[in-house]
């Protein structure tokens, strides 16, 4: 295709989230004219739900940016979003509920020496700032715990464990060190410690995708997409529940767990799809009284055996005492079921000091697509990089970088200089 008709292609996107609406938005703004997106289901957003309640925004999926998030605040000053939202204040309580310090006092001293190595082994792994995981050194695929252990990060690594696992992306004895290090680098992890001013964004975090997709002409919604497959002239041919459409190239952007279902995939194809892991992850809002006007952090609770336990609340608005309404944040236990889950909260929430609750709502979240230690020795990562562009598909989403919202703009970014 010649350069000045390349920008005329026919694009498919199939997923309306923050990697798919941001990969159309950098389309259009490099010139492409001709664009559509797929969304199965009836918004755009995926995992950033923001949700309504007596005129205030709450958030039942992504729950924060970090003020590090370059790419994330040039998107939002495009929209003219950097507005501040309500004010993020934290604590960190035991098991009974009180009140206690992130670090116990009497490590302290070494926390302190740890966190001042810390940066040093941080610079080691560079390649980390890169959008992806290609070419991963051998000690960031063992355990993060493992990780810590060779590096003498025994402390510090209780802290990441409350970051990384609050937020649903499953715990740091399992999941490989490169996971936790892309997400929980230095300057996220500052972001943290220090509390500066977190991206907290007034009227939700879903107002970011709803403007970039508002740019896209072509947008359809509760159009799930059935079969993919290239055929005889050269393009992709998309069969949805509404319709059957012809692109250029189609974008990927959503779970790679359903590929198989609408690819022709070969065994050994499908077997990488099938080595992906996810994490379940609950977000219930409840109405309720009484407990302490701040969000707080459970460590107690962030241990694998402590799946089904409530491991963190949001209070948002807290700043202005204006809400009955907080969020609270629950690895699903499959031993469990949903009515033990909810009892173990509600018992958290009376601990805290909780009076008239009330469920408001709960969502239930595939969070994390990634792969285990072996899956990355053996490359994964590399697997599928050599699949990008394969019969006119490309492959962008929440397990090419990390599922935050900063990483999956920077690869939906460096998708398109790459390939387009």
């Amino acid at each position: 295709m010649m350069e000045e008709d390349k920008y005329h292609a026919k694009i498919g996107i199939i997923g309306a989230g923050i990697s798919g609406v941001t990969t159309a938005y950098q389309l259009a703004k490099k010139g492409y004219t001709n664009i559509t997106i797929l969304e199965k289901d009836e918004r755009v957003g995926g995992k950033c739900h923001s949700i309504e309640y007596r005129g205030k925004t709450y958030e039942m999926g992504t729950l924060i940016g970090l003020p590090s998030y370059k790419h994330t605040m040039e998107l939002m000053a495009e929209f003219d979003l950097m507005d501040k939202g309500p004010l993020l204040e934290r604590g960190f309580f035991d098991a009974k509920g009180r009140k206690m310090s992130q670090i116990p006092l009497d490590q302290v001293a070494e926390f302190m020496e740890e966190f001042r190595r810390l940066p040093e082994v941080l610079s080691r792994y560079e390649s980390l700032k890169e959008p992806g995981f290609l070419h991963l050194p051998p000690e960031l695929c063992q355990p993060f715990s493992a990780w810590c252990e060779e590096n003498d990060l025994s402390v510090i690594m209780q802290v990441y464990m409350h970051y990384f696992s609050t937020f649903g992306f499953g715990s740091i004895y399992d999941v490989p060190a490169a996971y936790v290090l892309k997400f929980l680098s230095y300057d996220n992890l500052m972001a943290f410690i220090e509390i500066t001013h977190m991206i907290t964004w007034p009227k939700g975090v879903n107002q970011l995708i709803q403007r970039m997709a508002d740019q896209v002409e072509d947008l359809r919604l509760t159009c799930e997409v059935h079969h993919m497959e290239k055929v005889a002239d050269g393009r992709v041919r998309v069969e949805t529940g509404q319709d059957i459409l012809y692109f250029d190239k189609v974008i990927y952007t959503a779970s790679l767990h359903h590929m198989g279902h609408i690819v022709d995939l070969s065994p050994a194809d499908k077997g990488l799809f099938d080595s992906i892991i996810y994490e379940r992850f609950r977000v219930y809002a409840y109405r309720v009284e009484g407990i302490p006007a701040h969000s707080g952090y459970i460590p107690h609770n962030m241990y694998p055996e402590r799946k089904g336990h409530m491991m963190a609340w949001y209070y948002r608005w807290a700043d202005l005492g204006a809400t009955d309404l907080v969020t609270v944040y629950v690895a699903e236990n499959e031993q469990m079921t949903d009515v033990q889950m909810r009892e173990t909260v509600e018992n958290k929430l009376r601990e805290l000091g909780g009076e008239n609750i009330r469920l408001y709502m709960m969502k239930s979240w595939k969070q994390f697509p990634h792969v285990d230690s072996n899956a990355l020795r053996n490359g994964f990562y590399e697997r599928i990089d050599q699949m990008q562009g394969r019969d006119q598909i490309y492959y962008a989403g929440e397990i090419m970088n990390f599922p935050t919202l900063e990483n999956c703009i920077v690869y939906a970014k460096h998708l398109v200089n790459r390939f387009f």
